[in-house]
């Protein structure tokens, strides 16, 4: 991907730049909080490193020549990753070649003047004074001419710097030709829509399809129910709710939109609706009315943890991100936390969803329990949590809110918001689902740039609790997860479909109408393991020092090291149709012979054995020698197929020898390990159907 990327961008005279490099994996600590700023310090050991988290930078230069390369915020080793000689000068540029530039990410990547300098930093960003607003001098300004002058960083670096960023400009064209189109230009395209559709389409994973649930047609199914806001128009479908993308993606039809066309174009076949849930964004300020006296007490403190000194009290009507005292509106490094505490008023009886919408750090507690918990947002963000509550309830409620991660000066705060479960929703959604043939509902998270999660891999408020009782009433179930990544689905056995949709983009409504309806079968397969259980998943904390205990098993390697079993597993992927495997051989190509470098070839055949056309993804692991003290099995080769039904083709997967070596940190270079090598043909990590071995 790595390759293709900067190949594709670069063909267009345009600068590619791979990020971040590297050990970036998490935002939680990336910048620390101010005004010290303190980041994590992640510890990877190089064989991890030269295994795992460098190889798509390497191949981005060294197939590709990538024009610049961004170093990350975080620290790798004890080192800024800015400033890592041994990230940007050894490895980079003396091991790789890199004769292009490196760039810093915006802000807090850059540390220092002569220590970045130095260690092969090109180009620091944004350039300018930052003291005014987070405390940071401008290193790359007035610092770095004098260090230039005192002779602390020598004019050849300075040279070396400018030919670096020069060199591509000139090589790619950008100097010697003129700019096409203008920032006013429409990129909507027809090709560019096709295109948003078919990732949308082959991005989709069908995970589970109990019974043939799906495709839909009117001969199984006379009325559909949908339920959930997500497959309305307030689909989720970019990161349109914080970091820098504050643009709505054009949706061009909502998959209820679509599902109701395609429907009406099938005739004999209804597609209703109903919200059900109130879905994940920020719900209406919780009015004064609904507290004790009206009035809520506010405690104000000069630092960002609570410790004092106080600044000042005050009573407030409600909590919003506009009632501050206007002498908190400060820049940095003035800093600020307050605690709110009230008594909240049920007036009814049933769950209350409450939504927390700001930046920074915001916990909001209802008798002592932690009912939401905005954590360490950078920018815009909203968390929800519930509480359920009988009418004339009187709860305590206290909202600690600290404004140390958040970036934007004099935008910064927390707004509390409240939507009371009311019983004509339920009771909608409960008698749509009961008069339906078929429910589909529409379940999402919310994610963007500077969010973690921290509600662990579960779905945001009480939609697991929906699902479960939709799909009790219903004949038959389908959810549709427009999640960023993977979740716990302790409705599993309840439901008879599921499709991972991702945040599907501006066409996700017609890709998902094409799936549903079966004009073309699913064929996406999951690029993580989703966990039963978050006791299955790896452990993580939120510590500034971070060792990647893991080591190798990442991802499906550590369920397959620790020999757990995932809900679904790394590769896993349905498809209308059926497909078999035949046996697989395997072989050396001779380099003398052929010229070219060593490969392994396997091969296989593979047939659909299903009454439709598909595609398939045919997967290639390799388990090593037991010396070479590799996980069970690396993914090594892949390839899509598509075939029509009842057909059969030859698949060839290859793997280069190099592909093959392992780091060795004992002569801190690549090394082979003889012996026995297993390739291990299949449709998922846990899914295995055909085997050959060869000693190599």
């Amino acid at each position: 991907m790595a390759v293709a990327g900067v190949m594709g961008v670069q063909s267009q005279g345009a600068l590619a730049c791979p990020k971040h490099l590297a050990g970036y994996n998490q935002d939680t600590n990336r910048f620390g909080v101010g005004p010290d700023w303190d980041t994590v310090d992640v510890h990877i050991d190089k064989r991890v490193l030269h295994e795992l988290y460098l190889p798509a930078f390497k191949a981005s230069i060294q197939e590709a020549d990538a024009a610049s390369i961004m170093c990350s915020y975080n620290m790798l080793n004890g080192f800024f990753a800015c400033e890592n000689d041994w990230l940007l000068n050894t490895t980079l540029r003396q091991e790789w070649g890199f004769q292009g530039f490196v760039v810093a990410d915006w802000y807090f990547s850059t540390r220092s003047t002569v220590g970045a300098v130095m260690a092969g930093l090109d180009i620091s960003m944004p350039g300018g004074s930052l003291e005014d607003s987070y405390g940071f001098p401008a290193y790359y300004g007035d610092l770095l001419v004098k260090a230039v002058d005192n002779g602390t960083i020598p004019a050849s670096r300075i040279d070396d710097m400018v030919a670096r960023v020069w060199r591509y400009m000139f090589k790619l064209g950008v100097v010697d030709n003129s700019l096409t189109g203008d920032a006013e230009s429409v990129a909507r395209t027809h090709a560019h829509l096709d295109l948003a559709q078919k990732m949308a389409e082959d991005g989709s994973v069908l995970l589970k399809n109990d019974d043939r649930t799906l495709p839909l047609s009117p001969q199984k199914y006379s009325h559909v129910a949908v339920f959930g806001v997500d497959g309305t128009n307030q689909s989720q479908v970019t990161e349109n709710h914080g970091g820098f993308v504050i643009d709505t993606t054009m949706v061009v039809q909502s998959p209820l939109d679509a599902l109701k066309q395609r429907a009406s174009k099938e005739g004999n076949m209804t597609v209703t609706y109903a919200e059900a849930y109130p879905g994940t964004g920020e719900f209406p300020t919780v009015p004064s009315t609904m507290f004790v006296n009206d009035v809520l007490n506010v405690t104000y403190y000069t630092t960002t943890d609570f410790s004092g000194p106080i600044n000042q009290t005050d009573f407030v009507p409600n909590i919003t991100s506009a009632s501050y005292p206007e002498e908190l509106w400060v820049s940095w490094p003035q800093v600020f936390s307050c605690v709110y505490e009230g008594t909240f008023k049920a007036n009814t009886s049933g769950t209350y969803h409450f939504s927390l919408t700001g930046q920074g750090d915001a916990i909001l507690y209802i008798n002592g329990q932690v009912i939401a918990n905005m954590s360490k947002a950078n920018f815009g963000n909203t968390v929800q949590g519930i509480a359920d509550l009988t009418a004339g309830d009187e709860v305590s409620l206290s909202l600690n809110y600290s404004m140390g991660y958040s970036l934007s000066t004099g935008a910064y705060g927390v707004t509390l918001g409240l939507d009371v479960g009311n019983e004509a929703r339920d009771e909608e959604a409960i008698s749509l689902a009961e008069k339906a043939d078929l429910s589909i509902f529409f379940a999402s998270d919310r994610h963007s740039e500077g969010v973690d999660s921290n509600i662990g891999l579960s779905l945001p408020g009480d939609q697991d609790a929906v699902i479960s009782r939709i799909a009790k009433r219903s004949k038959k179930t389908v959810v549709i997860l427009n999640t960023n990544s993977a979740i716990l689905m302790p409705w599993i056995n309840e439901v008879d479909a599921v499709i991972q949709s991702w945040y599907g983009g501006q066409q996700i409504g017609l890709a998902l109408g094409r799936l549903l309806f079966g004009d073309i079968s699913p064929s996406g397969k999951l690029p993580v393991t989703f966990p039963k259980t978050l006791d299955d998943a790896i452990k993580i904390t939120s510590d500034l020092y971070l060792p990647y205990e893991e080591g190798l098993n990442v991802g499906y390697r550590w369920y397959d090291e620790h020999k757990v079993d995932p809900l679904f597993s790394f590769g896993h992927g349905l498809t209308y149709s059926t497909f078999e495997l035949g046996n697989v051989a395997v072989h050396l190509t001779d380099s003398t012979a052929t010229s070219g470098p060593e490969l392994v070839i396997c091969s296989t055949t593979l047939t659909n054995t299903g009454t439709v056309p598909a595609s398939e993804v045919v997967q290639l692991y390799v388990s090593y020698p037991e010396a070479a003290s590799e996980p069970p099995k690396l993914l090594k080769a892949f390839s899509k197929v598509h075939l029509e039904a009842g057909h059969s083709t030859d698949v060839l997967l290859q793997v280069l020898m190099d592909d093959l070596r392992i780091w060795s940190e004992q002569k801190e270079d690549w090394d082979f390990v003889h012996g026995e090598y297993s390739f291990l043909v299949g449709f998922s990590a846990s899914e295995i159907k055909v085997e050959g071995k060869m000693v190599l």
